[in-house]
């Protein structure tokens, strides 16, 4: 039965699934170089971090997703003269892969990024970057089984296992200071075509998927942050998505605060016509975070799962 729910599922779903094709995560509040390349180097510290996402628990062929990233600031962004420091620009690079697989489908991508930090003044910088690399899509129609058993004569399933490599750019621009952020991004940029089924003039392609988001950072107290944020996401013919989010940070320290202070986090976010996400995290060492989040689906897929689970693990280390 189960089985044959997915099918369903992907079938009706797949007008929307030629829009939406980036996978969902919700630990983006606590990485946001996921969202944006030109956030590389913007902490100045190294930072690598990994992550597995189980969308849809209960749902068979539902998506899961792993990744791995790591960004830092490749030179100091200040210099002394004499008694005076001046800032100046400064270059951020890093990696980025991630494996998807949803049902029949996976996909794969590595790559590299660069960033480029100029201060507006001295809290305040503007950053421009590029993702480049390659995206791996692969289709197995043995994994999928038509309600008419229509396999051999669908477009699609008759076309046989589907495995296509193409070049993938993604550009985004990111101001930023300590108090707060606004970055823009857009995803699949080259719109590569996938693959093209035989017996038909229709191409699958890669959507170019736009992101903008925004958050400050409040200091309630000496030791808590409370940081508000906002991501807007847009894939054609999709409608636009919004995730509407909030952060606490506790960190132990009795100084002022530092990215590498002992923290404790927890978070709210609802993302709309899917689902409302609970996110608790610590960073302990001065080095290590670990970070879960849980999705309560509110979408109609609630009827069909108890809901997703994502886990980060990170490292920083001190450049």
């Amino acid at each position: 039965m189960k089985k044959h729910l997915f099918i369903l599922f992907f079938l009706l779903g797949a007008t929307v699934a030629v829009a939406q094709q980036r996978a969902i995560s919700s630990q983006y509040m606590t990485n946001y170089f996921l969202l944006n390349p030109a956030v590389a180097g913007y902490e100045k510290d190294l930072n690598v971090k990994a992550g597995f996402r189980n969308q849809w628990v209960g749902f068979e062929g539902a998506p899961k997703t792993f990744y791995v990233s790591g960004e830092t600031a490749l030179f100091q962004h200040q210099r002394s003269r004499g008694n005076r420091r001046r800032l100046k620009a400064f270059h951020g690079a890093g990696g980025y892969a991630y494996t998807d697989k949803t049902g029949p489908t996976t996909r794969s991508a590595v790559l590299a990024s660069y960033a480029y930090h100029v201060p507006l003044s001295r809290e305040l910088f503007l950053s421009s970057g590029v993702f480049a690399g390659f995206q791996q899509f692969k289709f197995d129609p043995n994994k999928v089984q038509l309600a008419d058993n229509s396999n051999g004569i669908d477009p699609v399933t008759s076309s046989g296992m589907i495995n296509s490599f193409m070049p993938d750019l993604t550009i985004g621009t990111f101001l930023h200071s300590e108090q707060f952020y606004v970055g823009i991004s857009l995803f699949q940029v080259l719109g590569n075509k996938i693959f093209e089924a035989e017996n038909t003039t229709d191409a699958s392609r890669l959507t170019r998927h736009l992101y903008m988001s925004g958050g400050y950072n409040f200091d309630v107290q000496k030791n808590i942050t409370v940081s508000p944020s906002l991501l807007l996401k847009y894939a054609g013919p999709a409608p636009l998505q919004a995730d509407l989010n909030v952060k606490g940070i506790y960190s132990f320290t009795k100084r002022k605060k530092t990215k590498a202070d002992d923290q404790v986090w927890a978070g709210l976010s609802y993302r709309t016509q899917d689902a409302l996400v609970g996110l608790v995290g610590c960073q302990f060492l001065g080095q290590y975070q670990v970070s879960y989040s849980y999705d309560i689906t509110v979408s109609p897929m609630r009827n069909y799962s108890s809901g997703s689970h994502e886990i980060m693990v990170g490292y920083r280390l001190k450049m």
